[in-house]
């Protein structure tokens, strides 16, 4: 009787594991199994390869999570160690406050990109309130002042502060001391401060001063962010700098006197090897008359100065909702020597108060930006008198004009006197609006000048309160590691369980 019942048993046991329900629910479970192993296996290699290279899908409306192509081509070109601290935790980094959160949350995936682009590139988060001895390795930052990035390459460095990173609402700073920012230069700081410490060799420009010359503070930063090196000096006690390839003379209150003229041409000629650059701002606010020397020093190279404006009536080049005397100059370069190199031609310069400047000798100079011809000279200070029998000619009108001088030969050297009707054009509204091409432009010419690739870093930030695709919440940028760690794995689960119960039952 036991033998009995313990063969029915062992025939249960047989009959069930070689039932056919039995080995398709075994299998299900099975796969189930090794596709819930295959899932953790790859959230662990995503998971680690994260750690270095976070990925993420930007579906913000205009991609404000993703690098500008300048931004990719310049830092894959990377070929010098670079290291980014940024001088607090990430944490504390990407909260900011109720205002301004956004802009670090993108400020951070934006630095993270370009990392992602060089091997050569590294990122660090350093507390400095933990880390204090962290600043002694830097003496030539005033670590009084707050700054919010430090780029490192070799010996070189240089700090980022708050306001090169971000644009703000200087109306609410000054009433009230707080920053609401209002936009980002995220990639443009990163990246020239990165130029700036991988560069070799920095052309030197020279600041002329003396003559009661205005300050250029955005245009100065514009050129040390270009890889420059920026000094001032006065020609009354001083001298320029031996390795100095340009020399600047911006809206002067005076003339030169005749020995700032002779030191000048001098330097300009530079004992016959040429080389040198001058570019001259005038002041419009008096008249030619009173600044004989510099009259002369450009008509040395080929033109003069008129004393008016230039005044636009070509309705396409016109600013909307400003006056006839802002307006959008034209790109005359004819042989492509001086825009060549500029990434969009389509992008407009644009200058206000220009004053025109003449071609007396197109042997030596030629015109670089010009009016339409629709355009008309407008004269300074007419009586009214004049007014009366003012009969306005429309012609094209140059704004900008180049003069060179050489020893002759084919391959010898050139100096050069460029003239800027317009000193607001540097001016920062003008260099730091995206939609104007002028930083892009002076840049580039200055690089031509001195026959240095165009190395220029002018990127527009993109703001990250734009509209989105329907996804508003920060974790949405972050679906892939959502994805992997919960939706799979679950929906693997379930789909193996109801697989199993419905075979099982069937």
């Amino acid at each position: 009787m036991n033998n009995e019942k313990k063969t029915s048993e062992k025939k249960g046991f047989k009959g069930f594991f070689k039932a056919r329900s039995t080995r398709r629910g075994a299998a299900a479970i099975a796969l189930t199994a090794l596709v819930i192993a295959a899932v953790v296996l790859v959230n662990l290699v995503l998971a680690a390869v994260t750690n270095t290279h976070p990925l993420y899908i930007d579906v913000t409306e205009n991609s404000s999570f993703k690098l500008q192509p300048e931004t990719e081509e310049f830092a894959s070109s990377i070929d010098k160690d670079v290291t980014i601290y940024i001088l607090q935790t990430e944490a504390n980094f990407e909260s900011g406050d109720s205002t301004n959160y956004r802009y670090f949350i993108q400020a951070n995936k934006l630095v993270h990109a370009i990392v992602n682009c060089s091997d050569h590139i590294d990122l660090h988060y350093v507390d400095l309130t933990s880390n204090p001895t962290f600043t002694k390795d830097y003496p030539n930052i005033n670590w009084t002042e707050s700054h919010i990035a430090l780029v490192v390459s070799g010996d070189n460095y240089r700090a980022i502060d708050l306001t090169d990173m971000f644009s703000y609402d200087e109306q609410q700073y000054q009433y009230y001391g707080t920053y609401v920012i209002n936009g980002q230069h995220v990639e443009q700081s990163i990246m020239t401060a990165i130029m700036n410490v991988t560069a070799e060799n920095k052309t030197k420009v020279t600041l002329l001063s003396g003559q009661g010359e205005q300050e250029m503070t955005a245009f100065t930063k514009l050129l040390e962010n270009n890889a420059f090196e920026v000094e001032t000096v006065s020609l009354l006690n001083g001298k320029i700098s031996a390795d100095s390839e340009f020399v600047i003379i911006y809206d002067p209150e005076v003339d030169i006197d005749s020995d700032t003229y002779k030191k000048l041409t001098d330097w300009l000629n530079n004992g016959d090897q040429y080389g040198h650059n001058l570019f001259y701002f005038p002041n419009d606010q008096h008249d030619l008359s009173d600044y004989p020397n510099l009259n002369a020093l450009i008509a040395d190279y080929g033109m003069e100065l008129r004393n008016g404006y230039i005044y636009e009536n070509a309705n396409d080049h016109l600013i909307p909702g400003y006056n006839h005397y802002i307006s959008i100059m034209d790109y005359a370069d004819e042989d492509q020597t001086f825009k060549k190199e500029l990434r969009s031609t389509k992008i407009p310069v644009v200058m206000s108060l220009t004053m025109p400047v003449n071609i007396t000798d197109d042997t030596v100079a030629t015109p670089l930006l010009t009016s339409t011809d629709k355009a008309i000279f407008f004269p300074k200070d007419l009586t009214e008198e004049e007014a009366e029998k003012f009969d306005p000619k429309a012609e094209k009108l140059n704004g900008v004009a180049i003069g060179k001088r050489n020893d002759g030969t084919t391959d010898g050297k050139s100096s050069s006197v460029v003239v800027i009707g317009s000193y607001d054009a540097m001016t920062s509204s003008y260099i730091s609006s995206p939609a104007y091409n002028n930083a892009a432009y002076f840049v580039n010419l200055f690089n031509t000048l001195c026959e240095r690739e165009n190395v220029s870093i002018v990127i527009e930030g993109k703001n990250p309160a734009a509209n989105s695709l329907g996804l508003t919440s920060v974790n949405d940028i972050v679906f892939p590691s959502i994805l992997v760690r919960y939706i799979i794995p679950i929906a693997v689960l379930l789909a193996g369980i109801v697989i199993w119960i419905r075979r099982r039952f069937r």
